[in-house]
């Protein structure tokens, strides 16, 4: 018996709770984060497992070797879960930059259409038949201010994932600390736009 996949139910406030403009939309997606319970040491399935307890439905990540003219990343919505389905074959932290633009339009509750999506359907559901689709959440299907929100809470996501990372501990050779501290004023990552 296929799976019916339905769309969670939105609201227009829900819709609009990202935003219109780039700073309005960026301190909103800022709240979202920071209501977030991120967990320390930072753990992408960890998170997901808590952002599922708080909306009272299973969150699945789905590592899937996409099709290579098809999105990186797909959220379904379904009656009882929700499922996130990201590219197998890339890095873990392209993996969780997936993931988190995907909980970014599930947080943001953004909707998406279905039709012309049967056969990534079919790829990732198999035994679904695709009539009973009739919202999928994929890039394709998003407007560029929905696409704005969940970059940024992947942004912001990971930006709070580096900050619950542990910082690396290591002792620097007598003579070399003046050399490893140019270099690391150079390469270290820009925290300040994190904030």
């Amino acid at each position: 018996m296929p799976v019916p996949i339905m769309a969670m139910s939105t609201s227009g406030a829900k819709r609009e709770r990202c935003g219109v403009d780039n700073r309005k939309l960026r301190k909103q997606c800022r709240q979202l984060v920071a209501s977030l319970d991120i967990p320390v040491p930072f753990d992408i399935e960890q998170l997901s497992a808590r952002l599922g307890s708080r909306r009272g439905r299973p969150l699945h990540l789905i590592p899937f070797a996409m099709p290579p003219d098809g999105p990186c990343g797909v959220w379904i919505a379904t009656a009882n879960l929700d499922a996130i389905f990201y590219e197998a074959r890339t890095s873990r932290l392209h993996q969780e930059h997936i993931i988190g633009h995907e909980i970014g339009h599930l947080l943001c509750d953004h909707s998406g259409v279905a039709s012309g999506n049967v056969e990534l359907i079919k790829l990732l559901v198999p035994g679904c038949d695709p009539a009973f689709v009739w919202s999928m959440f994929s890039r394709a299907g998003y407007s560029a201010r929905e696409e704005r929100a969940a970059e940024m809470i992947a942004d912001l996501l990971l930006c709070a994932a580096d900050r619950c990372r542990p910082e690396p501990s290591w002792t620097v050779p007598a003579g070399f600390a003046d050399i490893l501290a140019r270099l690391r004023s150079s390469l270290e990552y820009d925290r300040a736009r994190c904030s």
